[in-house]
């Protein structure tokens, strides 16, 4: 499958970083100043509820967290972006 980048910016504060890879769709907020991630899986839980995802220290630490190929595409995209 495709990664698809939907939407990408930098800003003073960190940068957001947003794709999708077939049906499982993602974002990623890395913070520039303490430097951590936020990694939100644009699922139906979130839809419903609309939690703010989870946070790690690191790259290696998110991509340990998530299972599927299609999180692990979109989060090594959102490092080398």
């Amino acid at each position: 499958m495709e990664l698809q980048i939907i939407n990408q910016q930098s800003m003073s504060s960190g940068r957001y970083f947003e794709a999708a890879v077939g049906k499982i769709a993602a974002s990623v907020w890395v913070s520039a100043t303490s430097g951590h991630l936020n990694v939100c899986c644009l699922n139906a839980s979130h839809r419903a509820w609309g939690k703010l995802g989870r946070t790690f220290s690191t790259f290696d630490e998110a991509m340990a967290a998530y299972k599927s190929p299609q999180m692990k595409a979109i989060i090594t995209a959102a490092k080398e972006a």
